[in-house]
């Protein structure tokens, strides 16, 4: 059971382009976040949430999972990139007001390098799925002023 931690602890990213808000779930190779999308947001355009958002919210559930793990291992967070993106479906546009639910599966990590499956629901259907080629770097995110 994952105890209640802001996402922003465990996240390089800071607003307006933070695209996950909770870790629900970091068991292993699987892990899961939830995402209300606001009609603010920098990747919503006449109220839908659009592919690059759904990508980024892909790679930040990553994140949260590495961030997780960096906290739990009293690291710090480091921060990652996107090096390939293959077989990104999009099913539909999720709508602004609805929540993401968004679930990653690490195929292969080796040393920097994670390869990952992710799938994106909403209101129990596929939104999205894709496979990610993500690289961490050496660089350590900002600490997170709660002030």
């Amino acid at each position: 059971m994952i105890k209640k931690i802001d996402i922003l602890e465990l996240l390089p990213h800071r607003h307006p382009f933070v695209m996950v808000d909770e870790l629900i779930e970091c068991n292993g190779y699987y892990t899961a976040t939830r995402t209300l999308i606001k009609e603010d947001n920098i990747f919503c355009r006449n109220g839908f949430f659009g592919e690059a958002g759904m990508m980024e919210n892909m790679a930040q559930t990553c994140a949260a999972r590495l961030g997780y793990k960096s906290l739990m291992n009293q690291m710090t967070v480091k921060l990652g990139i996107i090096g390939a993106v293959r077989d990104f479906h999009v099913f539909f546009l999720p709508m602004a007001g609805n929540f993401l639910e968004t679930s990653i599966l690490i195929e292969h990590e080796v040393f920097n390098a994670i390869l990952l499956s992710a799938e994106i629901r909403c209101n129990g259907k596929t939104a999205a799925t894709g496979y990610m080629k993500l690289f961490l770097t050496n660089v350590e995110s900002q600490p997170y002023d709660k002030a």
